[in-house]
Formats: C-alpha cells, sequence, structure tokens
C-alpha cells in the first residue's frame, strides 16, 4: 500500500505545550498510485505516514507553555519517522531578553539536531519563503546548516529548526512536515 505522508513540525518556540496524544494512521493513496514492489519509491518505503488528530480541547496555547512542556509537543519516534532517529528532547533557552524556548532533540549518531521552539507572536515572518504549513501559511529560511519553519498560531509562532550541518532543500520538506505535526497539538 503506497502511504501519503501528510506531517507537522515544530521547533524553537517562545513558549512551551504539555504532552498531547498523537493519534497515528496510514493514508492510502489511490490505487493507480500504487508502485509493484520492486517499484517502490526510497520515500514510499522509507517515510512511514503520518498524520495527527488532537482534539480542540486537549490543545494547548504555545505561548504559555515551559521549555520542558516544548519537549512534549512531538515525540522522539515520531520526529524519526520524519526526519531522523533522536535522543529525547532537552529543554533550553536561548538568547537573552526575553529568551526563546524551545527543546533540542539530538540525533543519535552524527551532528544533526531538531530544535522545537516558541516565538512570540507575529513572528511568524522571520523567513524569507512563504510556505504552506496545511491550512496555515508561515514562512521558511534556509541557512548554511540547516532550515527553519516558522508557523503563526493564537498566541505564539512555532518554530522548527532542522539543523544537519548541510544546505539541502529537504531540510525545509522535514521542517514543514514537522511544524504541521507540532501544529496540531497547539491552539491555532
Amino acid at each position: 500500500m503506497v502511504a501519503k505522508r501528510v506531517l507537522v513540525g515544530v521547533v524553537l518556540a517562545s513558549a512551551g505545550l504539555t504532552s498531547c496524544t498523537a493519534v497515528q494512521e496510514v493514508v492510502p493513496g489511490p490505487p493507480s498510485a500504487q508502485p509493484s514492489t520492486s517499484e517502490e519509491s526510497a520515500e514510499t518505503s522509507t517515510a512511514p505516514s503520518i498524520t495527527r488528530e488532537v482534539p480542540p480541547e486537549q490543545r494547548r496555547m504555545l505561548g504559555a507553555l515551559p521549555a520542558a512542556d516544548l519537549c512534549g509537543l512531538i515525540r522522539p519516534e515520531e520526529i524519526a519517522a520524519m526526519a531522523f532517529d533522536v535522543e529525547p528532547g532537552v529543554p533550553r533557552e536561548v538568547g537573552i531578553e526575553p529568551p526563546v524556548r524551545g527543546c533540542g532533540f539530538h540525533a543519535r549518531s552524527g551532528n544533526r539536531e531538531v530544535l522545537v521552539g516558541a516565538q512570540p507572536a507575529g513572528f511568524a515572518d522571520l523567513g524569507t519563503e512563504e510556505v504552506e504549513l496545511g491550512a496555515v501559511r508561515g514562512t521558511q529560511v534556509m541557512r548554511t546548516g540547516g532550515c527553519t519553519v516558522y508557523a503563526p498560531v493564537a498566541d505564539a509562532t512555532l518554530q522548527i529548526s532542522v539543523i544537519t550541518g548541510e544546505t539541502d532543500a529537504d531540510q525545509c520538506t522535514t521542517a514543514s512536515d514537522i511544524a504541521q505535526y507540532a501544529m496540531a497539538a497547539v491552539v491555532r
């Protein structure tokens, strides 16, 4: 069965969220799009499809979450399904006045990381290119070594950064996927 990916990502944000329950399901593609076993593409065979439904009453206000709770927006195995294997998240604050609260998920191997953070409201335009994140429009910026996606939510801006030490457009796709997945757990 061919699986379609529907994902959401999050990196650095100025507020944290508590853990939310995620529902995972495979969304089959149309029958005509199903390749034979020998014709399966690398994406079809290696990238699992993850969607997430979080009931509105369980969604949290991103701007009110402490850094430790940002680590609960997405689990390491969910990040691994979209990016690479990571260790459990470590809360952190970056910058000064006010510091940006976030959670870093370091790769199990290599010098890579996924950051989930909360920037203040109105910072969704920090990126240089507009990007669609499901029903939400955000921005992204590719820099040497990684890509960051900014997504506006009710009271803050969700920031997801995928840092790999290389500059590759796939990092932005991964950051967008993680952002969409994480946004399901916050009030939009």
